[in-house]
């Protein structure tokens, strides 16, 4: 094996240890693992800043950004409300009219933009009902899901 490949290996073992221990924050991990890599010289600027440019990437920074304002402005907690005045507490009930609600949202929406508005709505409203977020969260993405395949956006 070339020094290169050796050095890749050795930096793809300390970020498993470091993934596994926790020792560091993942996404510290991650990102230190692109600049050992740029560096070291393995990658150039170019090819290591690639996939930060990918528009999935972006989107997907972005909808961190409009979720986490969702929960800081405390707009999930009042649709986890209205939800649960609608449905009641039992999970069968909660389940129903959240597929329905995400539903109706995603096929006038994109999925993922639906997902990433009413996750921390949906964690806020499984805590009020004292079940375990869950429970909700894959009826949440199957409601986006079916949502978004009735319609062509």
């Amino acid at each position: 094996m070339s020094p290169e490949s050796w050095l890749v290996l050795a930096i793809l073992i300390v970020a498993i240890v470091l993934f596994v221990t926790e020792w560091l924050r993942v996404d510290v991990v991650a990102l230190g693992v692109v600049v050992a890599l740029m560096l070291s010289g393995v990658l150039t600027v170019n090819e290591a800043l690639a996939g930060f440019s990918n528009s999935a990437v972006l989107t997907i920074a972005a909808l961190f950004i409009v979720g986490g304002a969702v929960l800081q402005t405390g707009l999930a907690g009042m649709i986890g409300r209205r939800i649960l005045q609608v449905a009641g507490s039992g999970e069968r009930q909660l389940t129903i009219v959240l597929m329905g609600a995400v539903a109706l949202l995603s096929s006038f929406m994109s999925d993922t933009g639906t997902v990433a508005v009413l996750l921390p709505a949906v964690v806020v409203l499984a805590r009020s009902a004292r079940i375990a977020p869950s429970r909700l969260l894959i009826p949440l993405a199957f409601g986006s899901l079916l949502g978004g395949a009735t319609t062509l956006i």
